[in-house]
C-alpha cells in the first residue's frame, strides 16, 4: 500500500484542544485545503486560518439548529470515494466533487454530558452527535485513501509524520486510526444505548431482554466474586490508549466504579476530561505498556514502604520486573543503587520512589548517566514514567527544561500518586482475561508474615542476613515467576525473572549480578525463591555463587535434601510456608 498525500481536510470538532495550531500547520506548511464548519470555524478563522465553509461545498446552509451540515453528498461522496476505481472518480468530476483526504472530527461529550447528576433527558438527546460519526466511519472505511483523526492527541501523532515525510501518511497510520475511529463509535453508541435503556426502564418501561439491548451490560458487567456465582463488576470507559502492548493492537483503560479500589493507583491520571482524577504533571497520556509497567513499579514500592524496613524505597521496573532496587536511609544514596543494580536495563523503563521529588532528587536523576551509568557500561539513560509521592514545582521545571546533555525530561510522565504506605483495600479482586472468559482471586496481599517463618537450617540468619533476607522476599513476591532474587546491604543485585527453570532463574540471577559489577558483592549476599526448590541444584549454584542465606516458602518433597545441602555449607535457611507465583 502507498503513502497518501493529504490536499484537502475536513475539521469539524468539539474538543478544539490544538485544533488551530494543527490547521495552522496543515496549511503553512503543506498547502492543504481546510473545510469547516459551525464552531470549529469560527475558532479557525479567530486565529487567522484561512476556511472553506461547508455550506460553500454543499450549496445548502446549517439548518434544523445545527443538526444538519455535513449530511450531503457533496462531502460524503468526496470521503467515500475510492480513488482505485475509475468510475468512482467519474462521478465525482461529473457532479463537481473535490476529494477530501483527512477528517478531523471528535464527538459531542455524551458520556461527560449524561454523567451530571444535573443533565435533563431534552440535554442529553441534544449531545448525540449524528454528523461526526457519519464522517468518521465513512473515512475509516475508506482508511486507504482518507487519515481520519478521532482524539485530539492524534494530531501531533499525525502532523510529526507527516513532517518527517514530506506530507505523507504511511498506510500502518491510516489503518490503525482507523481501527481506532470504530472503537470509539463502538463505545459512544453503547454509552448513548445504555442511557436509553436506563432512562426507559426508569419511566417504567419494560425493556426486553434480547440479544440486542443486553450486550452493553455483558459488555462491562462480568462475575466478580470468587466464592459466589452471582455479583457484577462495572467498568467505566475512561481513556482510549495510543494502541495496545503492540501497535496492531487496539486499547483502552476502564475503571472499576463499583467494587472496593486500592487507595493509590495510577488511575487517577488516566483520563482529563473527568474532574475527579489529575493527569500526569508532565509528558503526556499513558501508554498500556505504561499502565501496566507503572502499576508493577507502584505495587512493588508501595509493599516496600508499608514494610518500613527503611524510611526510602526505590525501584526501576522493565517489563514488570525489577531491574533495580534498593531501601535506605538517605533518598540519593537510595536512587543511586536502585540505578546501579542494572544501568543498562533501567534506561527506558519506569522509576518508582516513596519520597517527593525535591530539586536535588531531580537533579540526581536527571544526571544519572553522567554521574554513574557511562561508568558502569551504560550507554544512555531516560525514563518513560517516573512516579513519587509528589513533585515539588521546581523540580518540575527543572525536568522540562532540555539541556544538550538531557532532553527526554519534558517526555516523560511525572505521576504524584501521594503517600504510598497506606493500607491496600483487601476487598479489592485480581481479574485477568483468558481467551472466551475471566478469571476471578483475591490479591495477594500477604507480605512479611514472619510469624510462619521457620529457620530450617543449623545456623541461623544474621542480624544484617534476616534485613536483607525481608527485603529480597518482598522484591520477589512482585517478580514474575519463577523467581530468584539476590539482595545484600537492601540493594537488588540480580533478579531472574520469568523462567521456565528455577536453577535457570538461580543463573540468570547470577549472572546479571556479575554483568552489572556486583561480582565481589555476591559474597554475604541472601536469595529469595518464589516457590520450593524442587530439588538442591538451585541452591547449590546460589552457595557456589557466594550467597549465605536464603528464603523461600518450603513444601516440596525432598525439602530436607535442600536443607541438607545449606547446612552441610553453614548456609541460614528460613521457609516461609507461604508461595508467591505471580504469572
Amino acid at each position: 500500500m502507498s503513502n497518501l498525500k493529504i490536499k484537502r481536510a475536513i475539521i469539524a470538532v468539539y474538543d478544539k484542544t490544538g485544533v488551530a495550531d494543527f490547521a495552522r500547520a496543515l496549511v503553512n506548511e503543506f498547502d492543504i485545503e481546510i473545510i469547516s464548519t459551525g464552531g470549529t470555524a469560527r475558532h479557525l478563522k479567530e486565529a487567522g486560518i484561512p476556511v472553506t465553509m461547508v455550506e460553500e461545498v454543499t450549496g445548502f446552509p446549517e439548518m434544523l439548529d445545527g443538526r444538519v451540515k455535513t449530511l450531503h453528498p457533496m462531502i460524503h461522496a468526496a470521503i467515500l470515494a475510492d480513488r482505485d476505481k475509475p468510475e468512482h472518480m467519474k462521478t465525482l468530476e461529473k457532479h463537481g466533487i473535490k476529494p477530501i483526504d483527512m477528517v478531523v472530527v471528535n464527538l459531542y461529550p455524551f458520556e461527560k454530558t449524561v454523567a451530571d447528576p444535573n443533565c435533563t433527558f431534552e440535554q442529553a438527546i441534544e449531545m448525540i452527535d449524528i454528523g461526526g460519526p457519519c464522517m468518521l466511519r465513512a473515512a475509516a472505511k475508506n482508511h486507504k485513501h482518507v487519515a481520519v483523526i478521532s482524539q485530539p492527541e492524534q494530531c501531533g501523532q499525525v502532523l510529526g509524520e507527516m513532517r518527517g515525510t514530506r506530507g505523507l501518511v504511511s498506510y500502518q497510520t491510516l489503518m490503525l486510526l482507523a481501527g481506532q475511529v470504530y472503537f470509539r463509535t463502538f463505545s459512544y453508541d453503547f454509552e448513548v444505548s445504555f442511557y436509553l435503556l436506563k432512562q426507559a426502564t426508569a419511566r417504567g418501561f419494560t425493556v426486553p431482554s434480547s440479544e440486542e439491548s443486553d450486550r452493553r451490560k455483558r459488555f462491562v458487567v462480568e462475575p466478580f466474586d470468587p466464592s459466589s456465582e452471582s455479583g457484577s463488576l462495572t467498568l467505566d470507559w475512561r481513556v482510549p490508549l495510543r494502541y495496545g502492548e503492540n501497535p496492531a493492537q487496539a486499547a483502552s483503560a476502564y475503571l472499576i466504579t463499583n467494587q472496593s479500589r486500592d487507595p493509590v493507583s495510577l488511575f487517577a491520571f488516566s483520563d482529563q476530561e473527568h474532574p475527579e482524577v489529575l493527569p500526569p504533571l508532565l509528558g503526556g497520556a499513558l501508554s498500556f505498556n505504561n499502565f501496566v509497567d507503572g502499576d508493577a513499579a507502584l505495587s512493588l514500592i508501595k509493599e516496600l514502604s508499608r514494610a518500613k524496613m527503611k524510611k526510602h524505597a526505590v525501584a526501576f521496573i522493565k517489563h514488570m520486573n525489577a531491574c533495580g532496587c534498593a531501601i535506605g536511609d538517605d533518598p540519593v544514596d537510595t536512587y543511586r543503587r536502585a540505578y546501579l543494580g542494572d544501568p543498562i536495563a533501567a534506561a527506558g523503563g519506569v522509576l518508582c520512589m516513596n519520597f517527593p521529588v525535591t530539586l536535588d532528587v531531580a537533579n540526581t536523576v536527571m544526571n544519572s548517566f553522567g554521574s554513574w551509568g557511562r561508568a558502569a557500561g551504560a550507554s544512555f539513560f531516560k525514563l518513560d514514567v517516573w512516579i513519587a509521592p509528589y513533585f515539588y514545582d521546581d523540580a518540575v521545571k527543572f525536568i522540562a527544561t532540555p539541556t544538550e546533555k538531557r532532553k527526554w525530561g519534558k517526555h516523560c510522565r511525572l505521576l504524584a500518586v501521594g503517600q504510598m504506605d497506606t493500607p491496600p483495600d483487601p476487598n479489592e479482586l485480581d481479574y485477568k482475561k483468558i481467551t472466551g472468559g475471566m478469571l476471578v482471586q483475591t490479591r495477594d496481599l500477604l507480605g512479611l508474615n514472619e510469624e510462619q517463618w521457620k529457620v530450617v537450617t543449623k545456623r541461623k540468619p544474621s542480624e544484617s542476613e534476616i534485613s536483607d533476607l525481608r527485603f529480597a522476599w518482598l522484591v520477589c513476591k512482585h517478580t514474575k515467576s519463577n523467581a530468584i532474587t539476590i539482595c545484600k546491604d537492601g540493594m537488588l543485585l540480580g533478579n531472574g525473572a520469568g523462567q521456565m527453570s528455577r536453577v535457570k532463574s538461580c543463573d540468570l540471577a547470577i549472572q546479571l549480578a556479575r554483568e552489572n559489577g556486583h561480582g565481589d558483592k555476591l559474597k554475604g549476599a541472601v536469595a529469595a525463591g518464589d516457590a520450593f526448590f524442587p530439588v538442591p541444584d538451585g541452591p547449590q549454584k546460589l552457595i557456589d555463587a557466594g550467597i549465605t542465606a536464603m528464603i523461600h516458602p518450603g513444601g516440596g518433597n525432598r525439602d530436607a535434601d535442600t536443607i541438607a545441602v545449606a547446612d552441610r555449607a553453614d548456609i541460614a535457611m528460613i521457609l516461609t510456608g507461604t508461595r508467591h507465583f505471580k504469572h
